[in-house]
């Protein structure tokens, strides 16, 4: 692999961001300014806006192979071909006993394992097509960066560019076709190697297709990224706002989903503790409303959802819509053309997918009781 280079910043900036809610956007402004602009606050959680109405779940189970287990992180390609890790169950004399199943490849007919390296702790997973996928993650000894490979059948294992996201986080890194985000860097293949770009912030979330990307971090108070082509532009996030009296509140952000060039969700959700409530250990009782950032193109909208639980992830469904999964790991919200819809599965969900170019959406997880020997699941909407 040869060693990457950063790409300097260049070019303008977006508009300035600002809260639908607190007034009209603001001029366009040279990416360095715009980076240092004061974001906009929302609202504080008031009535749900989501309003969202229970459905049938349209997702259906496929086969995720034999044995007990889990899948964990997904990618698919656009020829269809799913790409996860999963876990292996045993139950032994001394207990159940996990390990890593490697890096599982299925093409609708034929599923094939590849094993990666001896303690490698994968953080996130990336596929190009049925015959190119990386994992992203980090070594068994400490070793910090590592990705590997799979190519036309074959596994091979490199360090990441020094000058590019060398630490990768187990907690911080994505991947999305051949982009890998981890901290204030972005990594993309360019058919021969890495190449690097400095992100103006730190992210935790890549969303996006083709040239259409964009980051997000773990706090609205890290602005977010859009990628121009050429390299990296910072877009503001609105401050979400917090209830009357809310002690130690805390917005976390959790995903990015790019459904158009001015159609951009940004997920996540507020925790806080309500003065005078406790749980039954005795202990502050937390309380979570889910959160939904939309911009438009010029400014952001805030959307708070019902107290309960929060926001975790969301993937576009391919029909100008996405699908966004919760801290519940069971429960599913849709949006499309203004409506939102949820429904739930019987299981748990741990990651979603798009297939580019189509209007598949895969779910994968397991079944059983946590705890227990669980099997494997992967559902796919039609």
């Amino acid at each position: 692999m040869r060693r990457s280079v950063r790409a300097r910043a260049a070019g303008l900036g977006l508009l300035a961001a600002l809260s639908a809610c607190a007034g009209p956007p603001g001029d366009g402004v040279p990416a360095s300014a715009t980076a240092r602009a004061g974001p906009a606050r929302c609202p504080a959680p008031g009535a749900d806006d989501l309003r969202a109405e229970p459905v049938r779940s349209p997702f259906r189970a496929l086969r995720a192979g034999e044995g007990h287990g889990t899948l964990d992180l997904l990618a698919v390609s656009g020829d269809g071909v799913v790409w996860a890790t999963r876990s292996v169950q045993r139950v032994t004399a001394a207990g159940m006993e996990t390990t890593s199943g490697g890096l599982s490849r299925w093409d609708g007919d034929r599923r094939q394992a590849y094993a990666l390296p001896s303690g490698m702790r994968v953080a996130a997973i990336g596929a190009l097509s049925g015959a190119r996928a990386w994992a992203f993650g980090s070594g068994g000894d400490g070793r910090p960066g590592l990705v590997a490979g799979v190519a036309d059948g074959a596994v091979t294992t490199s360090a990441v560019p020094e000058d590019g996201a060398a630490s990768i986080g187990l907690y911080g890194t994505a991947a999305r076709g051949p982009w890998a985000v981890s901290g204030r860097d972005a990594l993309r293949w360019d058919g021969s190697g890495w190449r690097a770009y400095r992100l103006p912030a730190p992210a935790r979330a890549l969303g996006g297709e083709g040239a259409d990307l964009w980051t997000v971090g773990a706090t609205p108070s890290e602005p977010a990224a859009r990628w121009d082509g050429t390299a990296w532009q910072a877009v503001p996030l609105p401050e979400p706002g917090a209830p009357a009296g809310a002690r130690s509140p805390r917005t976390r952000l959790g995903d990015v989903a790019v459904l158009g060039p001015d159609d951009v969700w940004v997920v996540g959700g507020l925790s806080w503790l309500p003065p005078g409530e406790y749980d039954e250990q005795g202990e502050p009782l937390e309380r979570r409303r889910p959160l939904a950032l939309h911009w438009d193109g010029s400014s952001w909208r805030c959307l708070w959802g019902p107290e309960g639980a929060a926001f975790t992830e969301a993937e576009p469904d391919g029909r100008a819509g996405m699908w966004v999964l919760d801290s519940t790991r069971s429960r599913l919200h849709h949006y499309a053309a203004g409506r939102w819809t949820t429904t739930s599965v019987a299981d748990t969900v741990t990651a979603l997918a798009h297939r580019p170019g189509s209007a598949e959406v895969y779910a994968a997880g397991w079944t059983g009781r946590e705890g227990g020997p669980t099997t494997p699941a992967l559902w796919r909407t039609p």
